[in-house]
C-alpha cells in the first residue's frame, strides 16, 4: 500500500516538474519533494521515462545551482539502485550518456562551482563515475560500444574533469574515489590514444630510462618488482611532476591507506602507464625537433636530468642553447635543495 502511495507521488511531482520548468520556485519545491522518494521510486522513475525529465530539467537549469545539484542528486540515487540490473542499467546509461558530454564535465570545470561549490563538483563527479560504473558492468555488450564511448569522454576532457577536481578538493575523499575511478575507468581503454592523452612525453622518457636501469627482465606481473620500478627515483619525481598523473599519484599516496577502492585504481593506472609505454617505447619523439626517434642505441639522453631524449648530438647542443641549459640546471637545485 505504501509503495503505490509513493509511486503516485512520485508520478504528481514528475508531471509538475514538466508542467513547471519555467517557474523556479514550485520546480524546487516538487525536486525537493522527489528527492525524499528517489530511493524506493527509483525502477518507477526509469520506467516512466523520469530520468529523461530529470536530464532534461538540469540541462534546462544548467545556470541555477539550487535545481541543478537537487536534479543531480536524484539522478545519482535513481542510477545507483539500477547498477547491477542488465536492463535497467542500460536503459538508464542510454538517457544519461550524453548529459556527460554536454553537460557534466562543464559543471566540474566552470570555476564558479570548482572553486566556491564543493557540493556540486562532488555530486557532477559522483555521477560521472556511477554512468561510467554503469557502462563498465556490461563492457561485452554491442549495443553499448564501450570503447567509443571512452574515446567520446576522452575528447570532452573527462580526465581534466577528473584531475581538476580531485586538484581543488584533495582532501575530500568522495572526489577523489570518483576521479581515481575516472582515471583508472579512462586507462583501461583498448584504444591507445587515449590512453596517452593522460601523460606527458617527460614521464614516458623517465620510464624508459628506467627500464633501462631494469633492464626490462622484472616480471610484469609482480606487484611488488612493479613497485620498486615506480620506486626509482627519476620514475617517482616523474610521476609526481605530471600535470595529470602527478596529481593522481599524491591523490593515491593521500588516501590509499583509507580507501581501498583509490589504493587498488590508483595502483593500477600506475602499472597500466608503465606497461602501456613498454609497447608504446616508439613513439617517443625527440625534444627538440620532435621526429620519431632512431633505433634505441642512437638516442641520447640527458645525462643529468635525464627527462629529455634526442635524435642527434645536434639536436641535443641545439636545445641545450635554447632552452634546456636553464631548465636542467633548476632542476639540479631543485633536487639539492630537497636532499
Amino acid at each position: 500500500m505504501r509503495r503505490g502511495a509513493d509511486i503516485q507521488i512520485t508520478r504528481m511531482m514528475l508531471r509538475k516538474i514538466r508542467n513547471n520548468t519555467e517557474d523556479t520556485e514550485k520546480l524546487e519545491v516538487s525536486l525537493r519533494t522527489l528527492l525524499k522518494y528517489r530511493k524506493t521510486n527509483a525502477d518507477f522513475l526509469r520506467e516512466s521515462k523520469g530520468l529523461n525529465t530529470l536530464v532534461l530539467t538540469a540541462k534546462h537549469h544548467k545556470d541555477d545551482p539550487v535545481i541543478l545539484k537537487l536534479t543531480i542528486s536524484i539522478l545519482t540515487s535513481s542510477l545507483t539502485e539500477t547498477v547491477k540490473a542488465v536492463d535497467a542499467s542500460k536503459s538508464a546509461w542510454h538517457m544519461c550518456k550524453d548529459y556527460i558530454h554536454d553537460d557534466l564535465i562543464k559543471i566540474i570545470i566552470n570555476e564558479r562551482y570548482l572553486l566556491e561549490d564543493c557540493e556540486m563538483v562532488q555530486g557532477a563527479i559522483h555521477l560521472l563515475a556511477l554512468i561510467a560504473l554503469i557502462a563498465n558492468y556490461w563492457l561485452r555488450s554491442d549495443d553499448l560500444n564501450i570503447e567509443s564511448f571512452k574515446s567520446e569522454c576522452s575528447e570532452k576532457r573527462m580526465h581534466l574533469a577528473a584531475i581538476s577536481a580531485m586538484l581543488a578538493y584533495k582532501d575530500n575523499e568522495e572526489i577523489c574515489d570518483a576521479g581515481v575511478y575516472l582515471i583508472y575507468w579512462l586507462q583501461c581503454a583498448e584504444d591507445g590514444c587515449v590512453q596517452r592523452t593522460m601523460w606527458s612525453q617527460t614521464l614516458r622518457i623517465a620510464i624508459d630510462a628506467g627500464l633501462d636501469e631494469f633492464d626490462r627482465k622484472f616480471e610484469w606481473s609482480d606487484e611488488e618488482e612493479m613497485q620498486n620500478f615506480l620506486d626509482i627515483p627519476s620514475v617517482l619525481s616523474a610521476f609526481r611532476q605530471d600535470p595529470i598523473m602527478g596529481v593522481l599519484r599524491n591523490t593515491w599516496e593521500q588516501h590509499k591507506d583509507f580507501n581501498q577502492n583509490i589504493a587498488n585504481c590508483g595502483e593500477s593506472v600506475q602499472f597500466c602507464v608503465t606497461t602501456r609505454h613498454r609497447r608504446d617505447c616508439k613513439l617517443l619523439k625527440c625534444s627538440n625537433c620532435e621526429k620519431n626517434l632512431p633505433k634505441k642505441k642512437e638516442r641520447l639522453l640527458c645525462s643529468s636530468c635525464r627527462l629529455v631524449i634526442y635524435c642527434s648530438s645536434r639536436c641535443q647542443k641545439k636545445h641545450w642553447k635554447k632552452e634546456h641549459k636553464l631548465k636542467c640546471k633548476c632542476k639540479q637545485a631543485t633536487d639539492s635543495i630537497r636532499q
